[in-house]
């Protein structure tokens, strides 16, 4: 049995399956990336999804991450003070 197309109708079938891989390209290609994307904080989600301010939870969140990176740096420079090694060691 052959299957006769009118061109119109071959148009339409490969216009139709262009469109339904280009559906599934959108769909599917970014999902990757956002499953690989950190976890949000549960304290952080819990204030988004309360209505708080994403751009004031941003500020905060930065805040303490310099905070925790200079209290990182203080205490290794404590650990080199040559008085408190002194002291340790004794």
């Amino acid at each position: 049995m052959h299957i006769a197309l009118e061109t119109n109708q071959l148009i339409a079938l490969i216009l139709g399956g262009v469109c339904v891989a280009a559906l599934v390209i959108i769909v599917v290609a970014p999902w990757h990336r956002i499953r690989a994307e950190p976890k949000i904080p549960d304290e952080v989600e819990t204030r988004l999804l309360l209505g708080d301010d994403p751009a004031e939870i941003a500020e905060e969140e930065d805040e303490a991450e310099r905070r925790e990176a200079h209290e990182g740096q203080q205490a290794e420079i404590l650990d080199l003070d040559p008085e408190r090694r002194s002291s340790a060691n004794s």
